[in-house]
């Protein structure tokens, strides 16, 4: 992963082919002590995992995709779960050869000819904590 500093606070990251883009933004999260933050960009994917949540079933149901794509949108946060552990909330678009799409929470997206993220920390934490009605880590405090 290359890092390119915009702003005092403001990061560009081009990921490497085969990198594995979610693992990344976790730990450059960690790195940059980005503790709230907001992420958007686009590229492509030798593969990835997405997911679709079932409220009634509290799970997320797993779409693989194991197929080259671009991505044409990719939209997400940066937060804190509850043992202080970086949590990156990304949804992602993205576009078979054929044109037809298919979206939804990214849950590991394997960086194909490249991704480039542009990554804005804001100043203060974003908690996140479970939800036993929900089964998610939602939003709960910035500090």
């Amino acid at each position: 992963m290359k890092i390119f500093q915009v702003g005092e606070r403001r990061f560009w990251l081009r990921l490497e082919t085969g990198e594995e883009a979610m693992e990344r933004l976790r730990s450059f999260a960690d790195e940059q002590k980005v503790n709230a933050g907001v992420v958007r960009g686009l590229g492509a994917t030798r593969s990835a995992e997405l997911a679709f949540y079932d409220l009634a079933g509290k799970r997320y149901e797993s779409l693989p995709v194991e197929e080259e794509t671009e991505v044409v949108g990719l939209v997400g946060n940066l937060s804190r779960g509850e043992e202080g552990q970086p949590i990156a909330h990304v949804h992602v678009t993205l576009s078979r050869r054929n044109g037809t799409t298919l979206g939804g929470h990214a849950m590991r997206l394997v960086v194909g000819a490249t991704l480039e993220l542009d990554v804005e920390a804001l100043p203060g934490t974003l908690r996140r904590k479970l939800d036993p009605a929900v089964g998610l880590p939602l939003q709960q405090s910035y500090e």
